[in-house]
């Protein structure tokens, strides 16, 4: 009995602890997205940073919500494999993003093991937006796409869980395994003229459970597989990128599952050179889609995301529309920035 109440007194005292780290964050958080000074904001963000860092070094923390920490996306996918915490700096004055990321990766080697965590701090590298093998290359935490990583719609949890099944190198052969990956929806806001969507993908080697991989051979929009996709889009423009559903014709009943966009026309006629010598650029009204192949096999590998263009998105909400709802959503957010102090 001795024990178990130690036990739950432990427990508590770091319950306790890890909700004071929480105000701090959240402080600390606030002030990083909305602070008017750069050097200031970038000064506190290395605090911030570090105490992330430390914090999510303990395995108790894994589980922990962080709720008010609402500056900072939080997300995980249905096995709880990981969390990726990401963020963003603005310099309002060159309206330019700066992104951050910590990736928690959790495991164990039996079902009896004590668990594990590893803590990987995601280093962006702005640069490589601009490079075209981009969307083919298998990167790590310290050459990461930044973004800030959104909750998909329709779906339980922040992080898209696909399996699937590849040829991977072992030594001087390739072995056809099983593989699990994860899909992550992310936004760029880059710079005054240029935006980015992001669909990046996550996987674990299970040879390496102490490391991360961004990009897995999964997204097929032609014969050679794609990493991830990345969409650029211009400031004046919106793009959407989410998940959703798809029908073959108007009117019909069977829904596909998929990544659905707004499809990127590029047009020949160009604005003055003083303005922007690039071609305008945009959605154009139509849609593309990544629809999941669970079963089909295509090279070799199954469980894949295949490119769809001009697909006929299905909408439930407009089914169900109701303005009160919206409304009522709107007072939510507002109490819940009220509660955190956040309002303006």
């Amino acid at each position: 009995m001795r024990w178990i109440v130690w036990g739950v007194g432990w427990l508590w005292a770091q319950h306790i602890a890890l909700t004071e780290v929480e105000k701090e964050l959240t402080r600390m958080g606030h002030f990083v997205l909305h602070h008017e000074s750069t050097a200031e904001k970038d000064s506190v963000n290395q605090l911030f940073l570090q105490k992330w860092i430390s914090v999510l070094s303990y395995p108790e923390a894994f589980s922990y919500p962080f709720d008010s920490v609402v500056t900072v996306s939080d997300l995980a996918p249905t096995d709880s494999a990981f969390r990726i915490f990401t963020w963003q700096v603005v310099d309002f004055a060159k309206q330019t993003h700066r992104y951050y990321g910590i990736l928690v990766r959790r495991w164990r080697e039996s079902k009896k093991s004590p668990w594990q965590v590893k803590v990987f701090v995601l280093r962006e590298v702005p640069e490589v937006l601009d490079e075209e093998d981009m969307e083919r290359r298998t990167l790590t935490q310290d050459e990461w796409v930044g973004a800030l990583y959104y909750h998909p719609r329709y779906s339980t949890h922040g992080v898209l869980q696909y399996e699937g099944e590849a040829r991977v190198p072992r030594g001087k052969r390739l072995a056809r395994e099983k593989m699990r990956y994860y899909v992550l929806l992310g936004w760029n806001g880059y710079d005054r003229r240029r935006n980015f969507k992001v669909v990046e993908t996550v996987f674990f080697d299970p040879k390496k459970p102490d490391k991360v991989f961004f990009g897995a051979p999964v997204i097929y929009v032609g014969p050679v597989p794609k990493m991830r996709l990345i969409l650029e889009y211009p400031e004046t423009t919106p793009l959407s990128l989410n998940k959703g559903w798809y029908v073959r014709r108007v009117g019909a009943k069977k829904r596909y599952t998929a990544i659905i966009f707004d499809h990127i026309s590029t047009s020949n006629r160009r604005r003055t050179l003083r303005e922007d010598p690039r071609p305008f650029f945009g959605a154009d009204g139509t849609y593309d889609a990544l629809e999941y192949w669970k079963k089909r096999r295509f090279e070799g590998r199954k469980g894949i995301l295949v490119y769809r263009r001009n697909v006929i998105p299905y909408a439930p909400e407009i089914e169900q529309y109701d303005p009160k709802e919206i409304w009522r959503q709107r007072d939510e957010a507002q109490k819940k920035l009220n509660r955190y102090g956040l309002a303006h």
